[in-house]
């Protein structure tokens, strides 16, 4: 949490969907997120990808697009961070590859 707080606050993350991508499912794995926006009731009510999306500053829908970036391969995950493939596009890319 500690990380992904540093790196927000520098403003690296907000640049680099990437490294946003990289936070996004840090945090999915840290809570514990399932699949689906809504929350386990059963559990306490764990946290879901809304809650990621409010940690990280971006709407729901663009987070999920940025956390299938994380399942990209290296080079498109380059493509990405240096401007030339969209997070669109490379999202779309994850469910191909």
């Amino acid at each position: 949490m500690l990380i992904a707080e540093n790196v927000e606050r520098r403003g690296q993350a907000e640049t680099d969907p990437i490294k946003k991508s990289r936070i996004a499912n840090f945090l999915k794995e840290y809570w514990g997120v399932k699949q689906g926006r809504k929350k386990n009731r059963q559990n306490g009510g764990i946290k879901n990808t809304e809650d990621i999306a409010d940690f990280i500053g971006e709407p729901t829908r663009n987070t999920e697009r940025l956390m299938k970036l994380h399942d990209l391969i290296p080079q498109l995950q380059r493509l990405v961070s240096a401007g030339k493939l969209g997070t669109t596009a490379g999202a779309s890319r994850s469910v191909v590859l």
